[in-house]
């Protein structure tokens, strides 16, 4: 009932500015929140310095050809995930230890068991006794038409540089030493128009941006389809907004929920202001208890548009170049 308040003044604020259409499309927030924070460090093919992994987009997600314990097909590149999550449906026979009630942008999960993982490949990358959560994601893969082994996040490549280009379909590695540094010197770094010191120790990633003057903690997820703005936002922060229509939204679970979609107009990186980037307005209580941590909004694929992005967690270093609208 709180929620259904919530949403219904939430609407009320808006329409008073332009009139609500509803939007028969839909956008996907895949990731779950595990419990599983462990780090692991992969085998490089014939021990480069660098590995380029090709992305496949279906709809607005990014997936990566891989195989786990023998069986093929795709893995989302999700850093709202922070590890490995396995499909329950292709993991029917391994042993579950632990159960946990996990939520997603729409609420409840449902149950989150662990499993032991053998071996897992993707690109020139190979991981040895891996820990996994496993869960149903059957409805993700039915929505979007592919086979969906999982989810995989930060933890399987924290030590490393991460670089991702969303223009050219492309996630790229590279070794790093203990400082930080690449241990390919001939590899050009990027340059990029802005930097953000990484806070904290998790596998999730956190950015600072503002809108209306205030300071906001968003949650960097690459899979999460557009962006999101918390429903119990200062009026100040909502009226940047514009709002048309109204969409059904699905997250991890099987519940759907009604939210408001539109525009932000005033959301700053730095001193990068980023216009018309789509956004949904939306209950973030769920995902914020979830991740220990209160949300003001997540960055999804609307921001990865932006340019590239560069995460080195050895750093603590978080940078983006931008390519989109033109900064050179």
């Amino acid at each position: 009932m709180l929620l259904a308040l919530l949403f219904a003044g939430v609407a009320l604020f808006f329409s008073s500015f332009s009139p609500l259409q509803h939007y028969s499309g839909d956008y996907l927030f895949v990731s779950v929140p595990s419990f599983a924070p462990e780090t692991y460090e992969p085998v490089i093919s014939n021990n480069a310095d660098s590995v380029v992994i090709p992305l496949k987009q279906v709809g607005r997600l990014f997936l990566i050809d891989a195989k786990v314990e023998g069986q093929t097909g795709n893995l989302v590149f999700d850093t709202g995930a922070n590890g490995l999550v396995l499909n329950s449906t292709y993991f029917r026979d391994h042993v579950r230890t632990g159960k946990v009630a996990s939520n997603g942008i729409t609420g409840a999960v449902g149950s989150v068991e662990q499993i032991a993982v053998d071996k897992l490949e993707f690109s020139d990358l190979t991981y040895q006794k891996l820990q996994a959560d496993v869960t149903n994601l059957g409805h993700i893969e039915n929505r979007r038409g592919v086979k969906i082994l999982g989810l995989v996040g930060f933890s399987m490549m924290k030590n490393m540089e991460i670089v991702l280009d969303a223009a050219r379909s492309e996630l790229r590695l590279y070794k790093l030493d203990k400082t930080g540094k690449r241990t390919s010197p001939g590899s050009p770094e990027i340059k990029v128009h802005h930097t953000q010191k990484i806070e904290g120790n998790s596998n999730i990633l956190f950015l600072k941006g503002r809108i209306a003057g205030k300071t906001l903690n968003f949650c960097f997820d690459t899979g999460a389809e557009t962006n999101a703005i918390s429903s119990d936002a200062n009026k100040n922060i909502l009226s940047t907004l514009t709002i048309n229509r109204r969409m059904s939204l699905k997250g991890s679970g099987t519940v759907k929920s009604e939210v408001l979609i539109g525009r932000m107009n005033e959301f700053l990186i730095g001193e990068k202001q980023i216009p018309n980037m789509e956004t949904i307005v939306t209950n973030l209580d769920a995902l914020s208890e979830a991740y220990g941590t209160h949300i003001d909004g997540m960055l999804g694929y609307s921001f990865l548009e932006q340019g590239i992005i560069s995460i080195n967690f050895v750093k603590k270093q978080f940078g983006i170049r931008f390519t989109k609208g033109a900064e050179k």
